[in-house]
């Protein structure tokens, strides 16, 4: 929900989310009653290869969740799923990563890479579909934590009906590998790093029992993407929906799991003798400037500088003064678990 602090509104939302029109397991209209239940302020929905929810003009502000309806594109090989919001219409199957990726971009559409980093291979019925071209350009994010396939990595013939039953309890966080990517990115551009809940609702039959993995309530109750307003949204849906979009193209984003507190208060900012940041903005350097992080709660907080860790403290205020050129991010977590990670703040030098 909504929370205000001196400066910025926050907004918290799920995003990556199917319906029935593709393969999910409800209609929308439902779902959004679900989301609305659990307070969520966003919903964006992705059914793979169309938009038939869209132009049935499903697309709207319901009370006071923002509704957006993109769709999951992917190359024939059935790789590279990418996720397009506001694309004029679904591009032809037939195109290879790099042009539907090129055209969302010519056509002014948000791009986020979905689930890039799966490599799972324990059983065979649930293959992977991951990333494969890493030199396309154009994109404006990339799912750092997909629910679905986290848990889809750790699943094996033995542990099925465990993880089933208890689904959120395998969660733990974005792993190195796609950390370090992302990290590597952000050198020269901004590139957006969010949480997808992937929701389908999915049945599954495991030995006698018919188990539906991650109702969409319990997808709604994890993994969360935030994003930071310097204004309240708007009630007016076209510009509600570009703050939106703005946000993540510009990066003000944090990401959590609520399975470990709601993490709507998070703080994280960049102050100078003339400047105060938040994610996706940039500060100088000097003597005086220093970062600021403050958690809902205590928890291991670790403060990263161009992908290596700096500082690992648990508390639930810090600050860390001498900034040095480059990115700054931030993570939270809750014993082993991953609860927060940040989008990042850029220092430039005071020269």
């Amino acid at each position: 929900m909504i929370k205000k602090d001196k400066d910025w509104y926050c907004y918290t939302g799920a995003v990556h989310i199917h319906t029935a029109e593709s393969d999910g397991t409800k209609p929308i209209e439902e779902i959004i009653a679900l989301g609305r239940e659990v307070g969520l302020d966003f919903m964006m929905f992705t059914d793979h290869m169309t938009l038939s929810n869209r132009e049935k003009g499903k697309e709207g502000i319901y009370d006071k969740t923002l509704v957006v309806i993109g769709y999951e594109h992917n190359d024939p090989n059935d790789k590279n799923h990418y996720l397009l919001f506001d694309s004029p219409r679904v591009y032809p199957q037939e195109m290879t990563v790099s042009q539907y990726v090129s055209a969302g971009a010519d056509d002014g559409a948000l791009g986020i890479m979905a689930h890039p980093d799966e490599i799972r291979n324990a059983l065979k019925q649930y293959p992977p579909y991951p990333w494969i071209d890493w030199t396309v350009e154009g994109f404006d994010g990339v799912e750092l934590w997909n629910q679905m396939s986290e848990w889809m990595e750790k699943l094996t013939r033995f542990n099925k009906l465990a993880m089933s039953l208890s689904p959120r309890k395998s969660m733990i966080g974005p792993t190195e590998r796609i950390l370090k990517k992302w990290d590597e990115m952000n050198k020269t551009k901004k590139i957006a790093g969010i949480a997808s809940v992937d929701a389908h609702a999915f049945p599954v039959k495991v030995g006698p029992f018919n188990i539906e993995i991650f109702p969409y309530k319990v997808h709604f109750k994890s993994l969360r993407t935030h994003i930071i307003l310097s204004e309240k949204m708007s009630p007016d849906f076209k510009t509600a929906k570009k703050q939106l979009y703005d946000a993540i193209r510009d990066c003000r984003v944090f990401i959590s799991n609520m399975r470990w507190g709601k993490a709507d208060s998070f703080q994280l900012y960049a102050l100078s003798e003339t400047e105060k940041v938040i994610c996706g903005g940039e500060v100088t350097s000097g003597e005086k400037a220093k970062i600021v992080v403050k958690t809902p709660s205590k928890a291991l907080i670790k403060l990263i500088h161009n992908g290596q860790t700096v500082l690992a403290t648990a508390t639930d205020y810090l600050e860390y003064k001498g900034l040095h050129p480059g990115t700054y991010r931030v993570e939270a977590w809750k014993g082993k678990r991953g609860w927060i990670f940040s989008n990042h703040i850029r220092v430039k030098s005071s020269l």
